[in-house]
């Protein structure tokens, strides 16, 4: 084959071509929006339905979406949350294959809709590739973190062909699954809570590479923990709900959970390493104590982080030889799922990032778990 040749798609007769619906939900809505609408407008499926729910939309972005052809809109004037919008797209929908995406997404791929259909052939859920864009180290430093959420999709798809977690800015699912899980439920990670019941179905999962979609890292290190905050208090609820499926799931496949969750959380083992070795109890203990400080104001979250990796510090070789190892599983995870490596940052997104999220994390955790608030400022489930 030439180097200008490129393998087109298996063409289906009109009469095996699959019915799509793109749903996106939005709150207010923004020129992402807009442009992501009009993108998908323009693709060429033969059978495609795209359906935006926005609560209180802005006059502007009301006035563009209106102005798309062949797209439904359903403008509702209070906030009523994500999954109410979801569910709401999804009533009016009739695709047999419906495709979720975030309102901030990306998609320049001109056969976006055809490689999906293509993907999800012989199966019932399946994630996308997602590729962060946006410039500045936090940037780089959530493409690191995406290098290893793909990388823990594609091998839960590869050598499990089940998922208990999803991420949610992008994904496709049958319309037969998402009627025997009974759509989305009212919970603030209504992703994951959706895979768990689908993997509780026994649900066939996919991973699709063939296309992906591009995701913007948060603007502002203050977007960033904001969006962090609600991922640990919604994950610590997901937990509670389902952590008994969860260790069912870890007994059936802990040959893809096991590494999927090591390398999108590094953190688990450098952070904690400290907890199982001799000595420094007092800045144990006061590490301790800044977490559940943490969990109910964020100023010392910040203090929690810096005294993590200071204990890290203090245990040096057994944390270089952790980073080490992290370091080489990482580079090999990009090259497997196809994105860049930005070795050179690894040392700091493992010794700050890593331990900073991981702090949020746990605080999250105390949060739900002990002391039962599951509150979030500026979200409705």
């Amino acid at each position: 084959m030439s180097s200008a040749e490129v393998p087109a798609l298996a063409v289906e007769s009109p009469q095996e071509l699959k019915s799509v619906s793109v749903v996106i939900p939005s709150f207010r809505g923004s020129d992402r929006l807009v442009r992501l609408v009009s993108a998908l407008a323009g693709s060429k499926y033969p059978s495609l339905e795209i359906i935006v729910v926005v609560d209180e939309p802005s006059e502007e972005v009301a006035s563009a979406l209106s102005r798309i052809k062949g797209v439904r809109v359903v403008f509702n004037a209070r906030r009523a949350g994500k999954v109410s919008a979801l569910n709401t797209a999804l009533r009016l929908s009739r695709g047999e294959v419906v495709v979720f995406l975030d309102d901030d997404v990306e998609v320049r791929d001109p056969l976006f809709i055809e490689k999906i259909v293509d993907g999800i052939k012989g199966f019932d859920i399946a994630d996308i590739k997602k590729v962060v864009v946006g410039g500045g180290l936090l940037g780089k430093m959530v493409y690191i973190e995406y290098v290893a959420t793909n990388f823990a999709s594609k091998l839960m798809a590869r050598f499990a062909g089940r998922t208990v977690a999803i991420n949610g800015a992008a994904f496709a699912a049958t319309r037969r699954a998402l009627e025997e899980v009974g759509f989305f439920k009212p919970i603030i990670s209504e992703d994951f809570d959706l895979a768990v019941r689908s993997f509780l179905k026994g649900h066939r999962f996919t991973y699709i590479d063939t296309t992906e979609v591009y995701n913007y890292a948060p603007e502002s290190w203050r977007k960033w923990y904001k969006q962090r905050k609600r991922w640990a208090v919604g994950l610590a609820d997901w937990l509670q709900r389902y952590y008994r499926v969860g260790f069912r799931a870890l007994a059936r496949m802990p040959h893809v959970l096991l590494p999927g969750l090591l390398i999108s959380l590094p953190s688990l083992v450098s952070t904690l390493l400290p907890f199982l070795l001799y000595n420094h109890t007092f800045a144990k203990t006061l590490y301790l104590a800044l977490l559940s400080l943490s969990s109910v104001t964020a100023q010392f979250i910040p203090l929690a982080a810096i005294l993590s990796i200071n204990l890290q510090i203090v245990y040096i070789i057994p944390l270089l030889a952790v980073l080490l190892a992290f370091s080489s599983w990482h580079f090999i995870a990009s090259r497997y799922v196809g994105m860049k490596s930005y070795l050179y940052l690894y040392p700091l997104y493992f010794l700050v990032y890593q331990p900073l999220w991981f702090t949020i994390l746990l605080a999250g955790f105390i949060r739900v778990l002990v002391m039962g608030n599951r509150s979030i400022e500026d979200w409705v489930v």
